[in-house]
């Protein structure tokens, strides 16, 4: 078990770039690994360069990316590290980089909806959802059949009973443009989006980013 305060009193934070080869968000943005290390950033790059890291990442470690981190600095608790290693992740993703394996992007999209027994749907009645699947496999997995047990079943309700396509006019109406490169960039530009099309008219479903829905409990799936 690692202990909380190091045998040195000191916890870094290290950024390197990795192989080209290894898919990235964003052609311009290396993908990077950004960890905790207790040794200098020079001396896990070494360790790492020898096969002292991740198994998914082995051989890929090219150069060091320091200048990246904004969080540069030595920390005395290993929590105080950890906290602000996942806070740089999220930056880093959010400015394109793919960090330490993932490459996911999210996208939001809207679905037109049967409006058969439904009231206040004159402008027309849509879900709106976020994915890190491309919205026609988000869209397929809504419209499929329940799966077995253990899987969990992310389906919409409302999409599987009444979803009858994308409404692809919309998307590129709507602003901010996806695909954004984190969950919680996702869920906020959902929000926007229900929130844009009720003001436009719209009758909107949208889970608990629905228009005057309070959430009861936090977010957890990362499809919507």
């Amino acid at each position: 078990m690692t202990s909380e305060v190091s045998k040195s009193g000191k916890w870094r934070l290290i950024a390197v770039e990795l192989d080209a080869a290894l898919p990235r968000r964003a052609a311009d943005k290396a993908h990077l690994y950004v960890s905790v290390c207790q040794t200098t950033p020079e001396e896990r790059l070494i360790e790492l360069q020898n096969g002292e890291g991740p198994e998914t990442l082995g051989g890929t470690y090219r150069s060091l990316r320091q200048e990246l981190l904004k969080r540069d600095k030595t920390y005395i608790l290993r929590r105080s590290a950890i906290s602000a290693c996942r806070k740089e992740k999220k930056r880093l993703a959010r400015r394109g980089h793919a960090i330490n394996g993932s490459n996911a992007q999210w996208t939001t999209y809207v679905v037109d909806l049967d409006k058969t027994g439904v009231t206040r749907t004159d402008v027309g009645y849509v879900y709106v959802g976020q994915t890190s699947h491309t919205a026609e496999k988000r869209f397929e997995i809504h419209k499929g059949d329940k799966p077995p047990a253990p899987a969990r079943d992310l389906r919409s309700g409302v999409v599987n009973r009444r979803g009858l396509n994308l409404n692809y006019d919309l998307m590129a109406m709507l602003t901010p443009r996806p695909p954004v490169y984190t969950q919680d960039d996702a869920l906020a530009l959902e929000k926007v989006w229900a929130q844009k099309l009720e003001d436009m008219g719209y009758r909107v479903e949208a889970g608990d980013a629905t228009p005057g829905r309070e959430s009861k409990r936090p977010r957890t799936s990362t499809a919507n």
